[in-house]
């Protein structure tokens, strides 16, 4: 089936933004007297978001209690949002060649508007966005399929002719409850207790640049 719009998730498939979570998820560590979390250990949360993060810090809490390291997280990640994070090396050409064949791309992320604003702010792309859709521009989000058919339509798309490419099981199920194509990135922030082939996704991309060339071969 054709593909005319490609729409990304943000964290751990267009943009590495782990060192910077990293970095926020340690200054709340060190606030609250909490052991440092090696990075080889966070990476792997970070697409399950910054609760599953701060539980990752304070396993030992819930509650008010939880909460108040969160949004010490939060804030300190907000403050900190682009000191290290990065288009994913080897994405530079592909999105240069979506730009000059005039191809439509959007971005769905379950990262809040605030936050998602603040990152892009100072990010640059080939071409910019058609679509960003963020984890509370509607009442609901990924999986459901609701954010996907927004972008689609504001990509002036078809959904059935999208990809969307994602690094957690929820995005495939995002994908194809939309009725789109689906492709896991496996260079991203993969969930320990997952395994991409069982996402049944259409693509597989092992590396940024496996995408580049995929969106060579197709604009």
């Amino acid at each position: 089936m054709s593909i005319n719009c490609i729409l990304f998730d943000l964290d751990g498939t267009l943009l590495d933004t782990s060192y910077d979570f990293a970095y926020a998820l340690n200054l709340t560590c060190e606030r609250f007297d909490q052991p440092k979390i090696p990075y080889a250990t966070l990476r792997q949360t970070v697409s399950q978001g910054g609760l599953a993060m701060t539980q990752l810090a304070f396993p030992q809490l819930s509650g008010e209690a939880l909460e108040e390291k969160r949004q010490f997280f939060l804030t300190s990640y907000h403050d900190n949002i682009d000191h290290h994070t990065r288009l994913f090396a080897g994405l530079e050409m592909g999105l240069s060649q979506l730009a000059a064949a005039n191809f439509s791309w959007g971005i769905v992320t379950n990262k809040p508007g605030w936050l998602t604003k603040r990152l892009l702010t100072n990010m640059t792309f080939a071409s910019a966005p058609k679509s960003i859709i963020c984890g509370d521009t509607l009442d609901v989000r990924k999986p459901n399929p609701q954010p996907l058919w927004l972008a689609a339509e504001q990509c002036g798309a078809d959904p059935s002719q999208c990809l969307y490419i994602g690094d957690h099981p929820r995005d495939i199920e995002a994908g194809k409850n939309a009725g789109m194509q689906t492709a896991a990135a496996l260079f991203g922030y993969i969930p320990t207790e997952t395994h991409p082939d069982d996402w049944q996704a259409d693509y597989v991309f092992s590396t940024p640049i496996d995408i580049s060339h995929f969106i060579r071969d197709l604009v």
